[in-house]
């Protein structure tokens, strides 16, 4: 079942995810705090990912992204929620992140990015009224 509500593109692009290390979130991972994930899509709303390690759902994380394919000279630091992260293969999960607090040129500028590159049209549930 598809539950998205705003429309998104795929993308090929690797970030830098950050977990906090602090007392609301327990969790240690071999390498540290930080890994790499490959982007697979992004919307307005959020940022599909495959990284090699399961992180539970609710992890508040920072993530690191290259703003060139955004038209953004600079590294966009934001934050976010794991809305899933899915077991696909070995080493391989797919997880989705919910962006919070994302700053409004950054909004724009993956509003931009997605209105340039969607093929659909219209988004793929519609909300009752």
């Amino acid at each position: 079942m598809d539950t998205r509500f705003t429309r998104r593109v795929n993308l090929s692009l690797k970030i830098l995810l950050e977990i906090k290390d602090d007392e609301e979130q327990q969790i240690a991972l071999v390498g540290g705090n930080k890994l790499e994930a490959d982007v697979f899509d992004i919307s307005v709303s959020g940022i599909g990912l495959g990284i090699r390690h399961f992180i539970p759902k609710g992890l508040m994380v920072t993530m690191e992204i290259d703003g060139t394919p955004f038209e953004i000279n600079d590294v966009m630091r934001v934050k976010g929620e794991i809305c899933y992260c899915n077991y696909v293969q070995a080493s391989l999960y797919k997880c989705g992140i919910r962006f919070i607090e994302m700053p409004e040129q950054y909004v724009t500028a993956v509003i931009d990015f997605v209105s340039k590159y969607e093929r659909r049209e219209d988004s793929r549930i519609e909300l009752a009224e």
